[in-house]
């Protein structure tokens, strides 16, 4: 008797049973955001903040 629970064989697996999870709609159109720009997107609010005068000026050296 054969037993098809077996990970890595069911149709939900990847190529050649290689136990990766196929490409989905959904995973595709999650964001995905790199350090570099969280830390663009962080620069600008702070040069914002600054250029607004929202930052005190013994703050920033």
């Amino acid at each position: 008797m054969s037993d098809n629970n077996t990970p890595g064989t069911g149709p939900e697996s990847g190529p050649a049973g290689s136990g990766v999870s196929p490409v989905t709609v959904a995973s595709v159109r999650r964001v995905h955001l790199s350090e570099d720009w969280l830390a663009t997107g962080v620069g600008l609010a702070l040069v914002g903040l600054g250029i607004l005068g929202l930052i005190p000026e013994g703050l920033v050296p």
